[in-house]
């Protein structure tokens, strides 16, 4: 069942109140944890759908460990747009967007802090709430001005995201977009990925499928037995296998990962995306 919306302790600021659904085509992505490569895996589809003539949004929804940005002030003022997220520059990197334009990114970061710690926590020593109100002013931003747009969760599913204990799934269940869960294929995954599409599932969210990240090459016995039983035992798709791969120089996704998931981009467009999908077209992209 879908989780309850707590009562807020400021309710000018209450996400449950201000948030409202996405609206459009798109996809949220998260993970088992953090770490894991939500963002590879959310450039590597703004990649994908682009490639395929789709005006991608970029919307690192909530952000934390961001640094000062270069053309504003002292990161401890307690505004986020003091500080720049470097995630949500290389998904909008890869979907054509400009990152360095300081008028787009409160639109591809609306919510920034500098402590490299979970959002509530980094809340709390910044003396500051997220501010909602910014969300909703990205949400409905990328209403206008894309056709397809990609969410990014912070850390994990369950990953609270103020001090009442709203999360990136009670995020996911306001948004309701399908969700794209980040996984790995080593020991352990089968019960963290579990867990994962088990609580999405409990949410009545729809589940797009997984994505097995940094991926031994060749797998080892544990990787490949992990990808096989992963999809049978969770009864939903592997979307792709990523490899362990380094960024090109200017902070670009490797080419290979965009191929890899450019078939799902492919179908789920097909599917979902209406006929305003244009041709296939190139990108410039390292690897």
């Amino acid at each position: 069942m879908k989780r309850v919306a707590r009562k807020h302790a400021e309710s000018d600021n209450d996400p449950w109140e201000i948030l409202r659904a996405c609206g459009q085509p798109g996809l949220f992505i998260t993970a088992t944890d953090t770490n894991i490569g939500k963002t590879t895996v959310t450039a590597a589809l703004a990649g994908a759908f682009t490639r395929l003539g789709v005006k991608v949004g970029i919307c690192k929804a909530v952000a934390s460990g961001c640094p000062r940005h270069r053309l504003r002030g002292s990161a401890t003022s307690g505004d986020d747009d003091e500080l720049f997220s470097p995630d949500a520059a290389i998904a909008a990197k890869m979907a054509g967007l400009d990152p360095t334009d300081t008028e787009l990114l409160k639109f591809l970061s609306p919510i920034r802090f500098a402590a490299p710690v979970s959002p509530h926590v980094a809340a709390r020593l910044e003396r500051r709430r997220p501010n909602w109100r910014r969300l909703a002013e990205a949400i409905d931003y990328w209403r206008r001005h894309c056709e397809l747009l990609l969410v990014e969760g912070a850390g994990g599913w369950l990953v609270p995201l103020d001090d009442d204990l709203f999360t990136v799934a009670d995020m996911a269940v306001i948004l309701a977009l399908p969700v794209v869960v980040v996984s790995t294929a080593s020991l352990g995954t089968l019960n963290h990925s579990w867990l994962t599409v088990e609580s999405i599932r409990s949410r009545q969210l729809p589940l797009a499928g997984l994505v097995a990240n940094r991926v031994r090459q060749p797998p080892d016995l544990i990787a490949a037995t992990n990808l096989v039983e992963m999809p049978r035992l969770m009864r939903t798709p592997l979307l792709a296998a990523l490899p362990e791969t380094t960024m090109g120089r200017k902070g670009e996704i490797p080419a290979s990962l965009v191929e890899a998931l450019t078939p799902f981009a492919e179908q789920w467009w097909k599917n979902n995306g209406g006929s305003s999908a244009g041709k296939p077209r190139s990108l410039s992209l390292s690897g």
